[in-house]
């Protein structure tokens, strides 16, 4: 089979060594897969990579890259879902043509997130916005426009982009979709340190289970998974942020096997 393998936000395929999907494109490869991960720009929003996306795999089919005589699925991590979708949507006129026969999305916000929207509105956190020492505007948009970074992806990520613009790309008849939800650690802490706080609020603001940066319900599209993974955000693509020299406890090699197994058989 073909796997595309999508990154998230602020990810890159590979940096200092060290890949987004932390030795799984090499684990899929070694047990028979043709396995892509495109090149897509970390902090650009939906539309910018999902063009990417979809003229690198088109042109991975048209240099053998992947085989056109195997079936093609993709897992995604994060925004990588939403990108996906948007290439196969049938609302999306310029959508790939290429036959693709699953998604499987992982930690997808597919109805937004809690931190994308105070990243957004930093007002939110505060109790009283309109007195005269709530902070102006959005001092992060401020420092990023100074540093050339787009806050489009961010932006993207938000629930009312999600839920009153972005769903109108619904799904292709052909393809089948599937999802997977992160709640975090079992015990505690329940994520990262790095995630920890975002996990404390998202829990205070929505009572949801999640992982760090998305709720398990925000997660869910299509079928899902009904074992959500207990591994925080960055654990489901091999990272353990609290020790990046150390692969977390969570198998999440095995996970990946699982998803190509549940694939493996469509017709």
């Amino acid at each position: 089979m073909n796997v595309i393998l999508v990154y998230g936000v602020l990810g890159l395929r590979r940096k200092f060594g060290v890949d987004y999907f932390r030795g799984v494109a090499a684990h899929l490869q070694e047990k028979g897969s043709r396995v892509l991960v495109p090149e897509l720009d970390p902090t650009a929003g939906i539309e910018f990579r999902g063009k990417q996306l979809r003229d690198q795999i088109v042109a991975a089919f048209a240099t053998g890259a992947l085989d056109p005589q195997e079936k093609t699925h993709i897992v995604a991590h994060s925004l990588g879902g939403l990108d996906s979708r948007y290439i196969l949507s049938p609302a999306n006129p310029d959508r790939i043509q290429l036959p693709i026969r699953s998604l499987t999305t992982i930690s997808t916000p597919h109805q937004g997130s809690p931190i994308a929207d105070i990243l957004d509105n930093p007002a939110e956190l505060f109790p009283f916005p309109h007195f005269p020492f709530a902070p102006p505007g959005n001092p992060l948009e401020a420092a990023l426009d100074s540093a050339g970074i787009s806050l489009d992806a961010m932006r993207n990520l938000t629930s009312k982009f999600c839920q009153t613009v972005f769903n109108k790309y619904g799904n292709h008849p052909d393809v089948a979709y599937f999802s997977i939800a992160g709640i975090g650690r079992p015990g505690f802490p329940e994520t990262a340190a790095a995630f920890l706080l975002f996990q404390k609020y998202i829990w205070a603001r929505t009572g949801q289970p999640n992982d760090g940066l998305v709720t398990a319900a925000s997660a869910h599209w299509g079928p899902h998974e009904p074992q959500m993974w207990a591994a925080d955000h960055a654990e489901q693509t091999g990272h353990n942020l609290d020790n990046l020299l150390v692969s977390p406890v969570f198998p999440y090699l095995a996970k990946y096997d699982q998803i190509a197994a549940n694939v493996a058989n469509l017709t």
